[in-house]
């Protein structure tokens, strides 16, 4: 791969997660009021925890989904990447959200007070980086069979999702929510998720598995 290459896919892999994963992000919020309405509950009710599990899931899905959706293109440039590689990215936060509905479930803590009352994105931040950890772990899993040090792919879904999260969770903070910076906020955090991942993926597809590599 030339460094013109390396440019491009970088370029064209972050300008797409800046673009698709918010668009997702949003979407999921519209998801989640889909399917906190079927239980009956309305835009201003937290619902059950049922719900709130059942919507999560499904929000998260979402994001998943729409993540897949441009990064499976992208990588095909590369090795043929298996219809598995968007299946990760739902299943992993499908069943992240599940584990974690449950255990705040346990606590007797709804999962929608804890995103949008407490104003405090770390613990968004650590579900998110569980998630990103999950899906790393099932996509190395593809990415082992092809390149040497994939590895990597690991810690750079779970700091990249983690980060992503992480600064965009800001803009639900009073300081910031409602003035000029809240979209360049949002938008901060998907950037920071397309170059770490995108970074990690340029230097892992440039070592290829020979004949005889384990």
């Amino acid at each position: 791969m030339t460094t013109k290459e390396r440019i491009n896919f970088l370029t064209h892999w972050t300008l797409l997660s800046l673009a698709i994963i918010p668009l997702s992000y949003f979407v999921h919020f519209f998801v989640l009021l889909l399917v906190q309405g079927a239980f009956g509950f309305g835009q201003l009710e937290w619902g059950s925890y049922l719900s709130q599990t059942v919507s999560s899931i499904a929000g998260g899905a979402v994001i998943g989904l729409g993540t897949g959706l441009y990064q499976r293109p992208l990588l095909r440039r590369f090795f043929q990447v298996p219809l598995n590689w968007i299946y990760t990215l739902v299943i992993g936060f499908a069943l992240t959200e599940l584990i974690v509905c449950i255990i705040l479930w346990r606590l007797n803590l709804n999962r929608g007070e804890l995103r949008f009352i407490e104003f405090n994105p770390l613990p968004e931040a650590l579900f998110y980086s569980c998630t990103g950890l999950l899906i790393g772990f099932m996509q190395w899993r593809i990415l082992r069979k092809f390149f040497n040090r994939s590895w990597l792919w690991i810690i750079s879904s779970t700091f990249g999702w983690g980060t992503f999260v992480l600064i965009n969770t800001l803009f639900l903070v009073p300081s910031i929510r409602d003035s000029i910076f809240m979209l360049p906020v949002f938008l901060g955090g998907a950037f920071c998720y397309g170059a770490i991942t995108g970074t990690t993926i340029v230097w892992i597809v440039q070592r290829k598995k020979v004949k005889g590599d384990q």
